[in-house]
């Protein structure tokens, strides 16, 4: 291929639709009435697969993607309004979970779900590991537990909490000592002694994003959890986005090798997965700080 895009003209119905889609503007309809790339904008292509998604031939090519490989046929028509507002209305954050394991073939469609998920700039970059053994599960947490039981009495120390607060920065010490401390308080004795589980909330299952630790995915990884999140519901799940496990599994070596992180990568997010043991039968009304109409 000459170009990073090009086009086949003899099934090519130069519409310009490709044209008004392409977020860099890249394509043009040429002197003959046929639709190119723009020479001088081509190499600002990043691939994000818009104009061939959008094609009603299939007649462009771009440089690393395929039709076959890297696209879907889509349903004729659009989603249905109420089965929208009807999932996002009855999902709730679920840490209580039945004894009952989680099937792979679920997993396997929540991992569809979250790689459907649009990324600031294409291609993915932050890599998921699936754990569904419980036993793994089970044998994380003790290290979780030990690594926030020294992290609790070392926020009883003055020198160690400015040390702590240089290191994470004020604006996540404020949440750690507003949050988390008086959460480990009232938890930590029952959490040694097995009397409860209030970090992975002994689910079957766990769904982790990791990525390169000199990436920012963070806001990537915070949509695509939220993917997670809508299909768990959707396939019957309970689930819950815990951000006291990622900082646990980053520091200590033994966490690391248990769920496999892959070396120089950081864990971003979690998410539990079970199948619920309650059923929840109001949802929670909230509303935002403000709403300002500008029309």
């Amino acid at each position: 291929m000459d170009s990073a895009i090009s086009f086949d003209d003899a099934t090519c119905r130069r519409c310009g639709t490709c044209a008004a889609v392409c977020p860099n503007r890249i394509i043009v309809k040429g002197e003959h009435g046929g639709m190119i790339a723009r020479p001088d904008r081509v190499h600002v292509c990043f691939g994000c697969g818009q104009c061939m998604a959008v094609c009603p031939t299939g007649s462009i090519a771009v440089q690393g993607l395929s039709y076959g490989r890297d696209f879907f046929d889509l349903p004729g028509s659009g989603p249905d309004e109420r089965a929208f507002f009807d999932l996002i209305r009855t999902r709730r954050a679920v840490r209580n979970f039945s004894e009952k394991p989680v099937p792979g073939g679920m997993l396997e469609k929540i991992v569809e779900a979250i790689t459907l998920a649009p990324p600031g700039f294409p291609p993915l970059r932050y890599g998921l590991i699936v754990v569904n053994d419980r036993g793994v599960m089970r044998q994380s947490l003790p290290h979780m537990i030990r690594l926030y039981d020294y992290l609790y009495e070392k926020m009883k120390n003055p020198v160690a909490r400015y040390f702590i607060k240089r290191g994470i920065g004020a604006k996540r010490f404020a949440q750690l000592r507003d949050h988390l401390v008086p959460l480990l308080a009232t938890r930590l004795d029952d959490l040694k002694s097995g009397a409860e589980d209030t970090i992975t909330r002994r689910a079957p299952a766990m769904i982790l994003f990791h990525a390169d630790r000199d990436e920012e995915l963070r806001d990537d990884v915070d949509v695509a959890a939220t993917y997670g999140m809508l299909a768990l519901h959707a396939l019957g799940l309970g689930g819950s986005i815990m951000d006291i496990i990622p900082p646990a599994i980053n520091r200590m070596k033994e966490l690391r090798a248990l769920f496999r992180v892959p070396e120089g990568h950081d864990v971003l997010s979690s998410i539990i997965i079970g199948f619920p043991k309650y059923r929840y039968r109001r949802g929670i009304r909230r509303s935002a700080q403000s709403v300002t109409w500008i029309q």
